[in-house]
């Protein structure tokens, strides 16, 4: 499979660089929860241009195969853990022989943000080592090898936006547009996934907001001016946990943000704006509001990077 993402590369020396970008999930509804644990779940995932950066080199070897990982963010663990060390040894497990791998995260993605910067670099890792060995795996084996490492990995090897549904391994792409801006929002803290998905099964009743969005999955007439009501049925443990999420989707909104949610199980939420000076404009005054916050601007990336 060859990747949209990759940004320059040289098989017959080894090396390759991927961006590795974030998401976030314009809605997101938990159906229920199965007997394996796991929940069901609708959801609209995007990508965005908020994005790591994944360098991966193999060097020639007699010796065993050995892997090794650096990040510049220090607080990211670089052993076995790690979801990019862990699309190695899924690779191995598959009998997909590779010489010794060395990978470098640049990290610009908060960790534990709720916006999949662990699962996009695992699906860097795994297209990259596609890329040194020839490009040979398919779009759906990369899929089945990701499902193994997370439920959110298989969207990334997509790169597009998806419905997602299942417990996450259903993907659907869909064709969209919008002109619209992004404000990511992050508190500093992480939120607990499996924490988060045992309070809502605790509740006794579910949200019954619909999803409203100015455009249709796949239809014709796709625009980003219009009535926005998204939902993530997340919010009603987390925002309880800490209601300082909750007042930044209402500072953002209160500064113009069309629609404010949360992003998957959180920490972080995100406005939407129509136009970039509005959204720079807002980021200037939360600095101000929330100084301990760490603001992103950001686009969709509804087809790809060069966008």
């Amino acid at each position: 499979m060859h990747s949209r993402w990759i940004i320059e590369g040289k098989p017959t020396e080894k090396w390759v660089h991927l961006r590795a970008p974030a998401k976030i999930n314009f809605y997101l509804r938990v159906q229920r929860r199965l007997l394996s644990g796991y929940h069901e779940i609708q959801s609209l995932m995007i990508p965005i241009s908020l994005a790591d950066t994944v360098r991966i080199t193999s060097q020639t070897t007699t010796r065993a195969p050995r892997f090794s990982l650096t990040c510049t963010d220090p607080t990211l663990p670089t052993g076995s853990e790690n979801l990019a060390m862990r699309s190695l040894r899924i690779l191995t497990e598959a009998g997909i022989l590779f010489e010794n791998i060395h990978i470098h995260l640049e990290k610009n993605i908060p960790v534990g943000a709720g916006l999949g910067g662990g699962s996009s670099d695992a699906a860097a890792v795994l297209k990259g080592i596609d890329y040194l060995c020839g490009e040979t795996l398919s779009s759906e084996t990369l899929r089945h090898l990701a499902l193994k490492i997370g439920a959110d990995v298989p969207f990334f090897i997509l790169e597009r936006p998806c419905l997602v549904s299942g417990i996450g391994d259903y993907l659907e792409p869909v064709g969209l547009t919008a002109d619209i801006f992004l404000i990511l929002a992050y508190p500093g803290f992480p939120v607990s996934t499996a924490k988060a998905y045992q309070a809502l099964d605790s509740e006794l009743t579910k949200p019954t907001a619909q999803v409203k969005m100015p455009f249709s999955p796949g239809g014709e007439k796709q625009w980003g001016k219009g009535e926005w009501q998204l939902v993530n049925d997340l919010e009603i443990p987390v925002f309880s946990w800490y209601p300082s999420l909750k007042d930044m989707c209402g500072k953002l909104k209160g500064l113009g943000a069309l629609e404010a949610r949360m992003t998957g199980s959180g920490s972080s939420v995100f406005g939407i704006f129509p136009e970039e000076q509005a959204a720079k404009t807002a980021i200037a005054r939360l600095r101000v509001q929330a100084p301990k916050w760490r603001f992103f601007l950001a686009r969709p990336l509804w087809q790809g990077f060069e966008e």
